[in-house]
């Protein structure tokens, strides 16, 4: 059945979102008709990239025939305007979940593509040169499903931090993957995007899944991400935090799990000197989220340095849910964190400071949202103070790619 396309739809997003009177705010909305959704940001040199998912639409005057969805990659200047668009994944639908600028001003995507016969994922890669040209793409096939997470350079090119539900036959209680189940996924590929070695699978019987990867101080690399292994079933139920780190060559340390008390999800972590800040959410429920950090030494194994609830409302007794999608560096000793916030049947923007320890900087919290649901995926920070973030501001059944750049 064809659709009519309605330009009002941009309207609907534009009016949807607060104004702020700071003239240094700046807003900008990309995509389609549709999903349109910004995962990622990384600055470059001239501006940003953005990756995530971006709809490709197929029109007969104002009427959609048809639509697919795609790996999208956006460059854009500084101020937001669009200098070019990819969308990539060949003829599967495809999804861009990190992006990274690189030094020649080249970016790399990491993500996945569809089968639209069996409907599994592969992992996709694909690297765009600085006027938007298509240097590489390769697809990880692989049996039952793939997906990565996210992609750190490396020395010898990349390493791909991903996700696979294919049985490890080596199960025993503490290692192994059961069919069905996830585990922890590394691939390691070099700047042609070929595969340099097999790749490793990491993981307990049940669910493991690592979101993030950063390069360690050691010229190694340290992973945070979520497993449903609890060792102490009679103190906690749902699912605890997962560190493990990488050695140059590829190889892996035994994880460690962060026994807690709640139901808890890793989304970031950041490397400093001579320990980790973790940043996740406990709560798997929307209505009744928190979010939480945690500071872990360099020894992985030695007891939390610290960890509690972050509170964005001290002089509240009535809290609302809030999920944390992202962290970055910000000044000298603070983090800006981002994402989601509910206040009643309204999801909106979250965007906030804290101090080196995760408590919330009096005054430095920014809410932005209005009809519809709005949340950020990814923020990041520059040596001026400014903050962006990208995620999608959605109405009805439509998405746009959002990003929001501004400063405290």
């Amino acid at each position: 059945m064809r659709r009519k396309y309605i330009i009002l739809l941009f309207i609907i997003f534009l009016s949807s979102c607060e104004k702020n009177n700071e003239n240094d705010m700046l807003l900008k909305f990309y995509g389609d008709a549709y999903e349109n959704i910004g995962y990622s940001l990384a600055k470059s040199d001239d501006g940003y990239f953005i990756s995530g998912q971006v709809t490709d639409i197929t029109r007969t005057d104002n009427y959609i025939e048809g639509s697919v969805k795609r790996m999208g990659i956006i460059k854009t200047g500084s101020d937001g305007n669009v200098i070019w668009e990819k969308s990539l994944g060949e003829r599967q639908p495809a999804v861009g979940l990190k992006v990274l600028a690189l030094d020649d001003g080249s970016a790399i995507c990491a993500g996945y593509v569809i089968d639209t016969v069996t409907l599994e994922k592969d992992i996709f890669v694909a690297r765009v040169g600085e006027d938007g040209t298509v240097l590489a793409q390769n697809i990880y096939k692989s049996e039952g499903n793939q997906y990565s997470n996210d992609i750190v350079k490396t020395q010898e090119g990349f390493l791909i931090l991903g996700t696979t539900d294919v049985k490890n036959t080596l199960v025993t209680d503490a290692s192994g993957n059961l069919t069905g189940k996830k585990d922890i996924l590394l691939v390691r590929i070099n700047n042609d995007l070929e595969e340099i070695s097999q790749p490793v699978q990491k993981g307990f019987p049940g669910n493991d899944e690592g979101v993030v990867i950063k390069a360690d101080l050691n010229g190694g690399y340290i992973i945070a991400g979520t497993t449903d292994r609890i060792e102490n079933k009679s103190l906690q139920a749902g699912n605890n935090i997962l560190i493990l780190k990488v050695n140059a060559d590829g190889s892996v340390t035994e994880p460690r799990i962060l026994n807690g008390i709640a139901d808890e999800y890793a989304v970031d972590i950041e490397v400093l000197n001579d320990w980790y800040l973790i940043a996740g959410t406990i709560g798997s429920d929307e209505s009744a989220q928190k979010g939480y950090v945690w500071g872990i030494s360099n020894n992985i194994y030695a007891d939390p340095l610290f960890s509690h609830e972050i509170d964005l409302e001290p002089s509240t007794s009535i809290k609302s849910s809030f999920a944390i999608k992202a962290i970055d560096r910000y000044k000298t000793n603070s983090f800006v964190m981002a994402g989601q916030i509910i206040k009643g049947s309204s999801a909106q923007m979250l965007i906030f400071i804290t101090d080196a320890e995760g408590t919330l900087v009096e005054g430095k919290i920014k809410v932005l949202g209005g009809t519809g649901t709005q949340v950020a995926y990814d923020v990041t920070s520059d040596e001026e103070d400014n903050i962006m973030v990208t995620g999608k501001n959605s109405y009805e059944n439509n998405s746009m790619i959002s990003l929001l750049k501004f400063r405290f």
